[in-house]
């Protein structure tokens, strides 16, 4: 039977793998006040177990993606997901720190399979004009699993115990799995597809010479640091967002637990409208007769003037009205992140698109990591409020590194995405 339209629910396919990734990652935190008062762990314990997570993520960008474009697509991504699931729930047998560290330095590898994977299917399966709008789609689960980990964890906490609140989050990736080993084909193999729809991202493919990604000509190319320097700068908002903002508002605006729940999750919440509007914006402008380059450029600079918000939060003494900003800057965020991510669909072949985005992926985790320590050490000295200035100025540097390190291809030779 041909489905119409079948790309889209692939990428709704690809997007609840993103959800069960991102419930992995959020389930430590939300479990942590009963995990470490059960295993007796110190603070400066539950530190390191926080920190390997974004280092080797930075690591597992690159090998992820150079994982699946060499291998393929399909395999590596079911077999990446099931051993972050299965990472997340050993966590659950752990009865000391170092174990658990361990583990979650594992969930950091296999985990950044999400991006590049995602990408290499929006490249696979969308026209140029919808790559933007696809990637927007699949990076919903970001938010969504971020947004859904709280109650499913407190509810496998106040039913059972913390170590089933891991082996409940990773079986639903166990699940996700299977659905995508039934589900997914590539486009030329897939027996949906109608061949018009194929037909029409097969002309928007960039012509390919060789047919398995090169890692060492792709780090030379400069395209790959156009796009990987903003990542850099951008990714440390995402990363405050997650594990400084709930902090800040305890600490500095003295907000109760209660007010937390029902406040910090909203900037996720405004997120996944950045990520759509990412779609729309660059769709709408190349519709308008801007090329597919320009009109994310465009885009990105729109969002990172948006990300000025993050600069007022320390300043205005209201608390709601700090909480309005860091919603502002979620969705800034994820409108020029999600933006970002899709360009390497536009300048790499879809054997090279994985790699791009995995190398890409870990130069972000490596700002997030190296801003993370920063603000950690200094915070007790300086405040919050330099930080927050400092993420509102970091996406303006980006869009800068966007300009003057891309050019817009000649038309006859313009290829967007294999």
């Amino acid at each position: 039977m041909k489905i119409k339209n079948l790309r889209w629910y692939i990428i709704v396919l690809v997007m609840l793998g993103t959800v069960t990734n991102y419930l992995a990652r959020s389930t430590l935190g939300v479990a942590a006040p009963e995990m470490m008062k059960t295993l007796g762990l110190s603070s400066e314990q539950y530190s390191w177990i926080v920190s390997v997570f974004p280092f080797t993520y930075a690591i597992g960008g690159i090998l992820c993606g150079f994982v699946i474009d060499r291998y393929g697509l399909r395999l590596s991504f079911a077999l990446l997901a099931a051993l972050w699931s299965i990472f997340n729930m050993l966590t659950g047998l752990c009865s000391t720190w170092l174990p658990i560290a361990w583990l979650r330095g594992g969930l950091g590898i296999t985990e950044a399979a999400f991006n590049p994977a995602g990408m290499k299917v929006t490249a696979e399966w969308f026209p140029a004009k919808e790559r933007g709008l696809a990637c927007g789609v699949y990076s919903l689960g970001t938010s969504l699993g971020a947004m859904l980990a709280p109650p499913l964890v407190v509810w496998a906490i106040v039913n059972y115990n913390w170590e089933m609140s891991f082996v409940v989050t990773g079986g639903v990736g166990l699940i996700w799995c299977v659905l995508w080993l039934v589900c997914y084909r590539p486009p030329e193999k897939h027996p949906a597809l109608i061949a018009s729809e194929y037909d029409a991202v097969l002309a928007d493919q960039i012509e390919v010479v060789k047919e398995k990604a090169s890692l060492r000509s792709i780090i030379k190319d400069k395209k790959l640091w156009a796009i990987s320097l903003p990542r850099f700068m951008a990714d440390p908002a995402w990363g405050t967002l997650h594990y400084w903002m709930p902090l800040y508002l305890v600490t500095v605006r003295h907000m109760n637990l209660q007010e937390i729940a029902m406040f910090a999750w909203l900037p996720f919440l405004t997120a996944d409208l950045g990520c759509m509007c990412a779609g729309f914006m660059s769709r709408m402008l190349v519709n308008r007769g801007v090329s597919v380059l320009d009109s994310k450029r465009i885009t990105f600079t729109f969002a990172a003037l948006l990300m000025l918000s993050m600069a007022g939060v320390g300043f205005v003494t209201n608390v709601y009205v700090a909480i309005a900003l860091f919603c502002v800057a979620g969705f800034a965020h994820q409108c020029l992140s999600i933006t970002v991510i899709s360009m390497s669909s536009d300048l790499f072949s879809k054997h090279e698109v994985a790699t791009a985005t995995g190398f890409a992926a870990f130069t972000g985790s490596m700002g997030n990591f190296l801003f993370g320590l920063f603000l950690g050490a200094m915070v007790a000295v300086v405040g919050y409020n330099v930080f927050f200035v400092g993420l509102g100025i970091f996406d303006l540097i980006g869009a800068l590194f966007l300009w003057l390190l891309l050019k817009n291809p000649k038309p006859n030779t313009q290829s967007v995405t294999a």
